[in-house]
């Protein structure tokens, strides 16, 4: 047998027309397709990922610029707060030395009574 279409068939030119070929050629056509159009998808997904991944990141540095921010406040309140706090109670201490020297005996008594008191309380 020969490839040669035999001029007299009724069918023309088998060769030409075989459907086995026409659908390969289709199949690999939308193979083809499909596979650039998953190359398209592939980077818009990428590329949609790495602006979400930078906004994602400029919102984070924002957020710990406030932080830092914030932080810092916190440091300079706690500061001013430890400061006065020394400050009066070394004007507490000022003023109770004054106070014993002013009046020993009473200065002597409250300090019984107080020391007794605590006592009383950490006893029970």
């Amino acid at each position: 047998m020969t490839d040669q279409p035999i001029p007299d068939s009724p069918f023309g030119n088998a060769a030409a027309h075989d459907p086995f070929q026409a659908a390969k050629a289709s199949a690999l056509k939308a193979a083809e397709e499909l596979r650039a159009a998953t190359t398209q998808k592939a980077q818009e997904l990428r590329s949609a990922a790495e602006s979400k991944a930078s906004q994602l990141r400029a919102a984070a540095e924002q957020r710990a610029a406030d932080l830092r921010e914030r932080a810092e406040e916190y440091r300079d309140y706690a500061g001013q707060a430890f400061s006065d706090a020394r400050t009066r109670c070394a004007d507490l201490r000022t003023e109770a030395e004054n106070f014993a020297r002013e009046k020993p005996m009473q200065a002597i008594l409250t300090a019984f009574g107080v020391g007794l008191f605590v006592g009383l309380l950490l006893r029970k």
